[in-house]
């Protein structure tokens, strides 16, 4: 069965959700992107010759999608997820899935309610040392584990901000604690 998806956000991230579904060849097909930036959505449809859309909502309803791929900014993924859980299309959410918990809460229910599945990109458990981490602690190769502690060493440029507008606000960003110290946040809570 290939599983048909279709991309909104075609911006920075979605290289990487490109990337992917090439590499996965037949199990899963492109079938079409979305993007408010018009060019930008055409360029990305190019490489996979799909049809693309300024309009979320529209490629919603009128494509064949088992899948959304949401790599909008933060602060836009509930709303679109929940839209996508609607028309009963599975839901693959870049992080943080929300910057509010009543919108993380509100994505979940309809996804529920809807019968569909829901997915929040969280990369860094496949990183070598963190994957052989957790092998370690399943393995019970350190004993009972009373106490995690993580530290973020790295920090966003200011370039990184002024890529686009939405970076660097409560709203859409969530602030460094959402966009970035969230993958350790998620890698304490699966480690331990």
């Amino acid at each position: 069965m290939t599983i048909k998806i279709g991309l909104i956000g075609c911006g920075r991230i979605s290289k990487n959700h490109f990337e992917t579904i090439k590499n996965l060849g037949t199990a899963i097909q492109l079938t079409a992107v979305c993007d408010i930036v018009e060019e930008r959505a055409r360029k990305a449809s190019e490489p996979f010759n799909v049809p693309y859309y300024t309009d979320y909502k529209e490629m919603l309803d009128r494509e064949p999608i088992d899948m959304v791929s949401i790599c909008t900014p933060s602060g836009l993924h509930p709303a679109m997820g929940i839209e996508a859980a609607k028309r009963g299309i599975h839901v693959l959410s870049e992080k943080p899935m929300a910057v509010r918990l009543e919108d993380a809460e509100a994505l979940i229910q309809a996804c529920d309610h809807h019968g569909v599945h829901l997915f929040v990109v969280k990369q860094n458990r496949l990183n070598p040392g963190v994957a052989g981490l957790k092998k370690a602690v399943d393995e019970n190769r350190f004993g009972k584990i009373y106490f995690l502690n993580s530290t973020v060493f790295w920090t966003r440029p200011q370039d990184y901000y002024d890529m686009a507008p939405w970076r660097g606000t409560w709203e859409f960003d969530g602030g460094c604690f959402m966009n970035q110290a969230s993958h350790y946040v998620d890698l304490i809570q699966w480690i331990g």
